[in-house]
């Protein structure tokens, strides 16, 4: 039934995992997803963000269902972080979005510039995760590609700055 379904390509970023698992130098770092681990290769969880968990569960009132753009109070917190407790834009109809993850709040970024934006293409880091190129194009949005790191794998700015600054005249 499910034969005609090709194989999705490997993830290079998440083939540094196991690379970097399979390594044994003593003196790897690990390049794979941007989490800090031990020297056990766990990601440990902060004493301050048991301590938050702890106060959400202890003053959780419902587990009701809050709606397809989050908590309320949740934008009420972050607007003022991103844009700055002054910022006129506070002033506009700013509204903030939870989303279930960084691949989610993109596919929902990808299906509002594409109902709301139509036509519109976004620029994507060369490289960026593999997964990007699916949702925007998925959603119908061109893509167009700046350089982001060169062939030293060192991070290309004037690269970036000179495709950024022409993304501006193309649009």
């Amino acid at each position: 039934m499910f034969e005609h379904i090709e194989r999705v390509p490997g993830d290079a970023i998440l083939g540094l995992i196991e690379a970097f698992k399979k390594d044994t130098n003593p003196q790897k770092v690990d390049l794979g997803v941007g989490v800090y681990r031990d020297t056990q290769g766990n990601t440990p969880v902060m004493r301050a963000v048991k301590e938050a968990e702890a106060r959400l569960l202890k003053n959780e009132t419902t587990k009701t269902y809050i709606g397809s753009h989050g908590s309320p109070s949740y934008g009420e917190v972050v607007l003022p972080m991103v844009f700055g407790a002054e910022s006129p834009v506070l002033k506009l109809t700013a509204l903030a979005t939870q989303s279930p993850g960084g691949t989610g709040a993109l596919r929902l970024a990808a299906d509002f510039i594409a109902t709301q934006l139509p036509g519109k293409g976004i620029w994507v880091s060369d490289p960026t995760w593999p997964n990007h190129h699916g949702i925007f194009t998925a959603a119908g949005i061109e893509l167009h590609k700046y350089p982001y790191v060169d062939p030293d794998n060192r991070l290309d700015f004037d690269g970036m700055r000179a495709a950024l600054k022409a993304s501006r005249k193309a649009m």
